[in-house]
C-alpha cells in the first residue's frame, strides 16, 4: 500500500525553496512572478502562491507518494502558510545559511510553523551552510530548534533533497507509531 503525505517546504526569501521542489518533481508546477521591490538585487523572480510537485520515495516504513508545497518566502505572503499546512505530515524549513538576514528570519518562520502547527515533525535544512565555521550545534541553538533537526542540503543536489525528504518523513513515521503530537 502506498502512503500519501504532504510536506510543505517553507523558509526565508531566497533560501532555495522553488529549487529544491523542482529538483524534488522535476514537473513541479511554480507560481513566480518578476520581484518588484529592492529584494530583485537577489534574485529574479519570486514565489507568489506556492510551488506543487509530487514524486515517489521508498523508505523503510515502505512506499510513500509525496505532495509537495513550497510556500512564498516574503512576508507579505506568509498569510499563504496556513491555508497550504492543512493536513501535512512534515514539514522542511530551507535555510540559506550564508545570509545573516535570512537565518535571522529563519527563527521567525520556525516560530510561525510552530504556532499554527504544534507537534508537527520538522527539518531544517541548511543551503549554503560553511560547517567549518558554524557547527550543527551553534546553527540549532541560533534558530532555537533541536541539533538534530538540522542538516546540510544544496536544493540543487536531488540526492541531498531526497535524503532531506526521507527524513521529514521518518519523523512523521515516528511521530505516528508513537502518538506524539497527536
Amino acid at each position: 500500500m502506498t502512503d500519501i503525505t504532504k510536506i510543505i517546504v517553507a523558509g526565508p526569501f531566497g533560501a532555495g525553496k522553488t529549487t529544491f521542489v523542482a529538483t524534488a518533481s522535476p514537473k513541479a508546477l511554480r507560481s513566480e512572478r518578476a520581484v518588484s521591490d529592492d529584494t530583485a538585487r537577489l534574485k529574479e523572480q519570486t514565489t507568489v502562491a506556492m510551488d506543487h510537485g509530487t514524486l515517489s520515495l521508498t523508505t523503510e516504513r515502505g512506499e510513500h507518494t509525496v505532495t509537495l508545497f513550497g510556500t512564498p518566502g516574503q512576508e507579505r505572503f506568509s498569510f499563504m502558510w496556513p491555508m497550504l499546512s492543512q493536513g501535512m505530515s512534515a514539514y522542511v524549513v530551507l535555510v540559506d545559511a550564508s545570509r545573516l538576514q535570512s537565518l535571522a528570519q529563519v527563527k521567525s518562520v520556525v516560530r510561525r510553523f510552530e504556532s499554527f502547527a504544534p507537534g508537527v515533525p520538522f527539518v531544517v535544512a541548511a543551503n549554503r551552510w560553511d560547517r567549518a565555521t558554524q557547527s550543527a550545534a551553534q546553527l540549532a541553538h541560533f534558530i532555537g530548534v533541536p541539533d538534530y533537526s538540522v542538516v546540510a542540503c544544496d536544493p540543487r543536489d536531488r540526492d541531498e533533497v531526497l535524503a532531506v525528504l526521507r527524513l521529514a518523513l521518518d519523523f512523521s513515521g515516528a511521530r505516528r507509531e508513537t502518538g506524539v503530537g497527536q
